[in-house]
Order: structure tokens, then sequence, then C-alpha cells
């Protein structure tokens, strides 16, 4: 049984990151053939994903993989129209979400082809971002709006990874632990639910779906470093290209992340394994620079000097400085991310609203409002994260004096992540650095290997617990006001559609809510600003409405 649930996640697994990943790679191929996207890409991507599902079940199972191949692409297609329909349930409510991430969509799906287009010129200021920012997430939401018509669905992917990150981390567990089948389904299902995920899962933010490649990509090297394989290598490469064209640190944290994958292979003496994987890991991390990733970083650098423009080189902006609290302005970022984590929560603000050191395990219900939004500042990772990170250093010291072997390990793979972390100056912020995350489990996983010590077993399920319960804190209050909000933004389009004529209308930021209300059958005529007393403003949404004419 256990067996069998090891080979299913893992197929699924791999099927469904082949679904994100061909839906950018396929159209990025075809781009530098002055091909733009179009209804019909899907189709090549549904064929390399059951590609994938085949190849998969051979490698698993080589006599008979045929009743393995049908359970797990009936589970992938099962995963996957529950995550499209949830993902079109919620209106996409956040600022950037709708200011550029959306925008960038619709241009994609409408033919704009970013090789070898001039670049677009978008009047809501935000082309900067359009044109030279990574744009994994949007290219693959294009080719699944061209195949649907459907803006808001197409956000997809950041649950579907979410579930693609259980299934791989399930599996990577089980390869590890094949005794701890319970233990591991509920350490990956907490591992996948990292708070920056869950907290721009019905937005088109990318942050969360980068934690998600992150912990797949972690996921994958155990399962490379636990058994051979060039099918498991090849979708290391592939997953490392989406996660440097989903935003320019994904470089960083891939490199990192690849890097300490290489000396854990050279330690344990597999030359073979080591050889294939810098050789494949080369050849990903060239072509995702310059094949996949052509526009931007061979553009930025052409156009602009640097392939990382607009945030370095000449007129580079700085997007932290207007919001980053004014008393972690003097520190140093490891003091930065120390006083963020162990701080009262906080959201996104330009009031540079110092930090408030609080107690762990305690926190007011006046924090939470944080995590309405995709973007929670300080404490990002939820509002009992600071006693998990206590409990997780307990943990960690028990492991090292009671199995000191298994705690040097833990210990070299927190020491990766930390290091990846680090190397972005703003690793206070959650969302820039989600793969913080993962350490407190890799300590849970350690505590667990630990069989017959009552003391470190207690230990683990407690910071299981706290880290459950912070889990469901994040989550409801997120979903909570989501759909609250949803709700509210429902009525009112309804009472715009019941007017039946020609609104006016000023989209402001979000001209992507055009979409909205075309997909409505709701006629518009913008104008800007509107001249009107009775204007009705969209919630979170950037829009308002003139309902008479």
């Amino acid at each position: 049984m256990k067996n069998r649930l090891v080979a299913i996640s893992m197929v699924s697994g791999l099927t469904l990151l082949t679904v994100t990943v061909g839906s950018l790679i396929v159209p990025s191929l075809l781009f530098m053939l002055g091909i733009s996207i179009t209804g019909l890409h899907i189709w090549p991507v549904v064929a390399l994903s059951v590609g994938m599902a085949w190849m998969a079940a051979k490698m698993l199972q080589v006599e008979k993989p045929g009743r393995l191949l049908g359970e797990a692409l009936a589970l992938s297609i099962l995963l996957f129209a529950v995550c499209f329909w949830i993902s079109g349930s919620f209106y996409d409510l956040s600022y950037d979400g709708q200011a550029y991430h959306q925008e960038s969509v619709i241009y994609l799906a409408n033919g704009w082809n970013p090789v070898y287009d001039e670049a677009l010129n978008v009047s809501t200021g935000h082309s900067l971002w359009i044109n030279h920012y990574g744009r994994a997430s949007e290219i693959a939401s294009a080719v699944m709006y061209a195949a649907t018509g459907l803006i808001e669905h197409s956000k997809v992917f950041n649950l579907l990874m979410i579930v693609t990150s259980f299934l791989l981390s399930m599996s990577a567990l089980l390869a590890l632990r094949p005794d701890q089948a319970k233990r591991a389904v509920i350490v990956a299902v907490l591992l996948a639910l990292n708070p920056v995920s869950v907290y721009q899962v019905f937005s088109y933010y990318v942050d969360g779906l980068l934690a998600s490649v992150l912990l797949c990509l972690v996921a994958l090297a155990c399962l490379i470093f636990a058994r051979p394989g060039w099918l498991l290598l090849s979708a290391y490469s592939a997953l490392m290209i989406f996660a440097m064209n989903i935003k320019f640190t994904g470089i960083a944290y891939a490199g990192v992340l690849t890097l300490g994958l290489l000396v854990v292979l050279y330690m344990s003496e597999q030359f073979v394994r080591l050889k294939q994987m810098f050789m494949i890991a080369a050849v990903g991390g060239l072509m995702g620079m310059f094949l996949i990733g052509y526009n931007p970083y061979v553009t930025n650098t052409i156009a602009q000097g640097n392939p990382f423009y607009p945030l370095a080189g000449a007129g580079a902006v700085d997007v932290i400085q207007d919001f980053i609290p004014r008393n972690l302005e003097s520190m140093n970022r490891f003091e930065q991310a120390v006083n963020s984590n162990f701080s009262v929560m906080a959201g996104n603000t330009s009031e540079k609203t110092p930090t408030q050191i609080k107690l762990p395990f305690t926190f007011t219900e006046r924090e939470l409002v944080a995590l309405s939004a995709p973007d929670a500042a300080v404490s990002g990772f939820g509002p009992l994260f600071s006693g998990v990170l206590l409990l997780a250093l307990l943990l960690l010291a028990l492991g090292f004096h009671y199995r000191k072997g298994a705690a040097m390990a833990a210990i070299g793979l927190i020491s990766i992540l930390a290091i990846s972390a680090f190397v972005n100056p703003v690793a206070w912020w959650a969302r820039y650095v989600p793969q913080f995350w993962i350490i407190p489990l890799i300590c849970v996983w350690l505590g667990f290997s630990i069989k017959g010590n009552r003391v470190v077993t207690g230990a683990s399920w407690l910071l299981i617990a706290v880290i459950s319960i912070n889990t469901v804190i994040v989550g409801g209050t997120y979903t909570y006001y989501q759909y609250t909000w949803n709700q509210t933004l429902r009525e009112q389009l309804s009472e715009i559609q019941a007017a039946q004529l020609p609104v006016r209308a000023d989209f402001t930021y979000s001209w992507s809510n055009r979409e909205r209300l075309a997909k409505l059958g709701i006629a518009f005529i913008e104008e800007r600003p509107l001249k009107c007393e009775d204007k009705l403003t969209l919630t979170h949404s950037g829009t308002s409405i003139c309902m008479h004419p």
C-alpha cells in the first residue's frame, strides 16, 4: 500500500508539474518561431503531460504500468478540475494582480509576442513591469485563458502547484522513510500550505507560486538523491527553468538549491549522478536565461544593459524602500528577518510604521487583518510563526543530542535554504523568501526519525500542532475576507447588470477589469475622470462606475 501511495503520488505530481511547466515552455519555444499564443497551445501541453505520466509509470512499474498510468491520470484530471473550479470561484482582488499580472495575461492571449513584437505601452503606467519582468506565470495563464476564455479560472496554477508540491513532497518523504506513511502525509500537507502560497492562492500574485515551485525542487532533489533516473533529473531541470522565469529572485533561489544538491551528491560519493545533475542543470540554466527567458533577460540586457532591469542597473527602481518599517532601515538583513518574524503582524503599507516585538504564541484579532491581502509584510508567515521557530530550534537541539548524524543532515538542508533566502536583502518580508517555511518542518521530520524517545516525539507533535493552528488561522482568515469581498463585488456587478444600459467607467490602475465587465455582458464607455455624484466604486477593484447617463 505504501509503495502504491508513493507511485501514484509521484506520477500524479510529475503529471501536474508538466502541465504547469509545459504551459511556459511550449509557448516560449513557439515565440521564438514567431508563433503567438492561441487556443491550440493547450494540446501539446496535454500531450507532454500524458507522455510524462506514461514515462513516470514505466519508471516505477516497468512490467505493468497501465493500471498505474490510468489511476494517476484520473487523479490528475480530478485535481486539476477541482483547482480550476475553485480558482474561478474567486475574483482576483489584489492590486498587482489586477494592475499588471492580468493585463500581461490578456495581452499575451490576444497575440502579443514578447520576442518579436514591440514593447507594450499601457497608459495605466504599468508597462515597465509588463515589459521587463519575468512572466512564467503569465504565459502559463495566457495558455489557459486562450483555451477557455476564462480569466479568473486561468490563475489555476497557484492552487495547482500547491497540490503538486504536496504530492511530490509526500513522495520524497516516503522514499526516504517508507515506514512513516501517516506522518509523511501530515508533514507534506503542512509543507504545501505555505502561508505565502495560501494568502495568494486566489490572486495572480507569483510569490506563492514560487514557494510551491521551490518546495517541488527540494522534493525532487530528495528523490534524485534517493533513486536514480534521468526522468527526475529532467523534471528538476524543467522546473528550474520555470522558477528562473517566475521572477528575478527565482534564478538565485534555484541556483543555490541546485548547488546544494550537487554538494550533497559529491559528499555522498554519487559521482555518476553528480555528473548527470551538473550537465542537466547547466543545460537548464542556459535555456532558462537565453531561450525560454530570452525576454526579459536577453532583451533587458540589450535594451537596458542589465538582465534584471528595472530592479538593477542604471535607472533601477527600489520597490522596497517606501514600504520597509522605519526601525528596520538601520539593521542588517539578518537582524531585520529576526525582528520581523518576532513582531506583531502588519500588512503592506507606505507609512513605514515601526515593528512591535511581541511574545511568541500570542496574537490579537487586529493582527489578522494583515492576512486579508496577498502581501503581509511584518511576520508574514503567520501569527504563531515566532513560536514555531522557537520550538523548531528546541527540536533541532534535541535531535542533535540524540541522533547527531541525522541532525547534521537536517542542518545541512536548513543551511542551504537559509543561504538561498539571505541572498535576498529583503529576507524580512515573508513573500520574498517563502522557502523559510520549509525549515521548521525539516525539524519535525528530524524528530519523527528518532524513535523510542517520548520527549522528542512529544516535541515533534507539539510543533505539528502549533504549525497546524497557524496554518488554519492563515487560511481561514484569508478565505473569510476574500469570500466576503467577493460577495460584495458580485452584488455590485449584479446591480450594474440590472441597469441594462451602457455605463460610464473609470478603471484607474485596473484596465484588466474591462474583461470582467465584458464577460458579464455589461456595456461600458470609458471616462476619466468620472463626472457624476453617485458613482459606484467596485470593492477592491480600482474601478468606479456611473450608473446614469
